[in-house]
């Protein structure tokens, strides 16, 4: 009997391998064409695309029956010097064919097939994270490896997103949307805030209700410009809007200038952000470490920056509650619209992310849990 059901466990195992491979290396989506099929899930890819390592590139489209579009940044880290260069802090690539995808969109956050999402019916176009640039770079960054050897990392985020952006506009028939939200988490979330302006611009001029909602992206660095300009080789009109220390700010700033009250601009962020407090301590001090003493810095930046956006009307939802990987050490989580979190009310702000911006698209704003930052943990 146990030679028996060792040998159905070994079985099972075999199996199991099997589908993870046929899963990650030959399941893929099919390349968009021509009048895509409504709730059907596409990729789309050139020779132009690629990731920082020199690898195919493709970014994920699903046509909506709605005449709405979401466009959705995934995230990941961010490569600023030779040292993040080296170190694996981002996705240089997608992980097992469409791995990466297949996560952001079935881990339950707004772009997941959830019954009764108010996005179900929406165009959803999803760019996969693989370029440490915020996915706004078109340059090569030149560096040397632990191993002494000389290579290139493509940032070649910006180049990604324009040839998907006028692929998928052009054989999906994209065109004056009512409703368009630009949206993404940590470092998507930054390229929301870089890139809003050039869809708009671009791509979605006469969208009646135009959405930014940057989801956990907060970081300072005195030399924002200078990175996007010179690391990523950003295109001159996005990396000249970087004239402070908070990019977000500063392109939030720019779009309110911009585009008056014909904009809603959204933040969230939990109070107390383990990574982004472990990023902003990198940024101060070269370390790579976080402890409570940082969290506390962190909320503070974040208490500091939340005057300076009311000043330009963002909308703010912040939040608490979920641990930052389970640590005891009083940080909180690391974005949420990715999550099935987005659906859940708090019971602080008796509203959940996804109602925020549900009511923000009808022209409803609203600031939730700004008291927060107050809080002693």
């Amino acid at each position: 009997m146990k030679k028996v059901l060792k040998g159905i466990g070994i079985l099972l195992l075999i199996l199991l391998i099997i589908a993870l491979f046929v899963y990650f290396f030959v399941l893929q989506y099919p390349n968009l064409k021509e009048n895509p099929t409504v709730g059907k899930w596409y990729r789309v890819t050139n020779s132009e695309m690629k990731t920082s390592e020199g690898g195919k590139y493709r970014c994920f489209f699903k046509k909506g029956s709605e005449n709405k579009t979401m466009v959705y940044f995934a995230g990941g880290g961010v490569s600023i010097n030779e040292e993040t260069a080296r170190d694996d802090t981002y996705n240089t690539k997608e992980i097992f064919i469409d791995m990466l995808a297949n996560v952001t969109m079935n881990m339950g956050g707004i772009a997941s097939e959830v019954e009764g999402s108010p996005f179900e019916n929406w165009n959803i176009i999803l760019f996969p994270y693989a370029t440490g640039d915020f996915h706004a770079g078109t340059g090569e960054f030149h560096y040397t490896d632990h191993d002494g050897k000389e290579k290139i990392l493509y940032h070649n985020g910006y180049v990604n997103y324009t040839q998907a952006m006028q692929i998928i506009t052009e054989l999906a028939d994209l065109k004056d949307p009512e409703a368009v939200v630009v949206t993404g988490y940590s470092a998507g979330g930054f390229a929301a805030a870089l890139l809003s302006d050039d869809i708009f611009t671009n791509y979605f001029p006469y969208a009646k209700s135009k959405n930014v909602l940057v989801d956990a992206s907060l970081l300072l660095h005195d030399d924002w410009q200078a990175i996007a300009a010179d690391v990523w080789q950003a295109p001159k009109e996005i990396s000249d809007k970087l004239t402070g220390n908070n990019l977000t700010l500063d392109c939030l700033a720019a779009l309110r200038k911009k585009y008056g009250d014909d904009i809603h601009l959204l933040f969230d962020c939990s109070t107390r952000d383990g990574d982004l407090a472990k990023v902003q301590n990198y940024f101060d001090t070269g370390v790579i470490d976080v402890s409570e003493k940082e969290a506390d810095i962190y909320q503070q930046i974040l208490k500091d920056t939340i005057s300076q956006f009311q000043e330009i009307d963002v909308s703010l939802f912040i939040w608490d509650g979920v641990a930052w990987y389970d640590d005891p050490r009083n940080m909180t989580a690391h974005t949420i619209i990715a999550t099935p979190a987005v659906w859940l009310p708090f019971e602080e702000q008796k509203q959940s992310v996804s109602g925020w911006l549900v009511d923000a698209i009808n022209g409803k704003l609203n600031d939730y849990g700004v008291d927060l930052v107050d809080k002693q943990y």
